[in-house]
């Protein structure tokens, strides 16, 4: 890793920090602002929907304007909505943070993990590709994780994080600006598309798409539906503990390049789909034993288990297409994951006919059925990860 390798890895960790931070705040929110735990789930997944196509047009637009001319609007978007954020007293004010906190994930993401995988060497490119996904997530980790700390302890919980996001954001925008361009202009870029290698859309449409979307699915299930179970079904009034679940969630996968570095890609995302689909039912099992205890377990477990899928997904992006398209792959790849986000409306609402623990357990039950089409017809689709090798 090159020294503007990982300062646009700072970048990508601070800017992800930035979405995740209503996480431990939505039963405040619940209770100023009287919302639905359908409300809840939709304020936490509406900025999925903003996230989805914008991934695609940054994704294609960073191949052909520069990683750069993507990145830093991305960031000024962030750091508005966090500023919106750090004083919104109304629902509408909430919501349209939520808007731009999307608008900015889609130019970010796909297109920084790009920029992480450019200025590493090449010989280096796959392990880049696994960190700046991984530091994504302990960015997302992070983000709950401080703002539970700061909430319970501040006397404006629902807004000091913001607030303290804002002035992060210094250091996240100074690190890109002074990290050399990597796409110049005249660079020449494929067709305006989805950038999965020619051949292998079947393979990526069952093994790598499914893959991401159930880690993703989990993801916003543990972030946006449990902290209203630990509130309602568990009791829990803390928000410091609320947001140690989201911090385990996300940043346990910081973990996963240190204690499963070496690990074959295709075979982590398989072990990891398998392993983190099962141990989605110890959620769902806490509500029979009265233990917060058990959900804190399953956060940590699935977390490390979701970033060996992202691991293994981020590593076979990085080295199946030249440099001119990895920005729209690698975004594809987050497009399908950040899909896996919109069903958790569903359960939202789902929770106020059947209750949080019943809601929790169809989550489970989804969870396993895509694990089973990963490991079975993926598996058959996709028997080894295809690197790509100029002619």
């Amino acid at each position: 890793m090159t020294r503007p390798a990982w300062a646009a890895w700072l970048a990508l960790l601070i800017f992800t920090m930035g979405t995740s931070i209503v996480t431990p705040l939505f039963p405040l929110y619940q209770e100023r602002f009287a919302l639905t735990n359908g409300e809840i789930t939709l304020l936490f997944a509406v900025y999925s929907l903003m996230v989805v196509p914008t991934m695609l047009i940054f994704g294609n637009a960073s191949d052909r304007l520069g990683r750069k001319r993507v990145i830093l609007p991305a960031l000024a978007s962030i750091t508005a909505a966090s500023l919106l954020l750090s004083f919104a007293d109304q629902v509408p004010l909430l919501f349209l943070g939520r808007i731009l906190q999307g608008l900015a994930v889609g130019g970010m993401l796909g297109v920084g993990t790009a920029f992480v995988v450019d200025h590493a060497h090449a010989a280096a490119r796959e392990r880049a590709a696994a960190l700046a996904g991984l530091g994504f997530r302990l960015g997302f980790g992070l983000g709950p994780g401080i703002a539970g700390l700061v909430a319970q302890y501040s006397a404006d919980p629902i807004h000091r994080p913001f607030q303290l996001h804002v002035v992060a954001m210094l250091i996240a925008v100074a690190a890109v600006v002074l990290s050399p361009e990597t796409i110049s202009r005249g660079t020449p870029a494929g067709r305006f598309s989805v950038g999965v290698p020619h051949g292998q859309l079947a393979a990526f449409a069952t093994f790598l798409a499914p893959a991401v979307f159930m880690m993703s699915f989990l993801d916003a299930t543990l972030l946006s539906v449990v902290p209203l179970y630990m509130a309602d079904t568990l009791g829990v009034t803390n928000v410091a503990l609320i947001g140690l679940v989201g911090f385990l969630v996300l940043g346990m996968g910081g973990l996963t390049p240190v204690l499963l570095a070496h690990l074959e890609p295709r075979r982590a995302v398989m072990m990891g789909v398998a392993s983190a689909a099962s141990a989605s039912i110890l959620v769902v099992a806490a509500a029979g034993f009265d233990s917060v205890a058990l959900v804190i377990v399953a956060a940590g477990v699935i977390g490390l288990l979701n970033g060996l899928i992202l691991q293994g997904c981020t590593a076979i992006c990085g080295v199946s297409v030249p440099l001119n398209e990895r920005g729209r792959l690698i975004s594809a790849l987050y497009m399908c994951a950040y899909s896996g986000t919109v069903p958790t409306i569903a359960l939202g609402y789902l929770s106020q006919l059947i209750g949080l623990t019943g809601a929790l357990a169809v989550a489970s039950l989804a969870a396993l059925a895509i694990a089973t089409l990963v490991l079975t017809l993926g598996r058959s689709l996709y028997p080894r990860v295809i690197r790509y090798s100029p002619a």
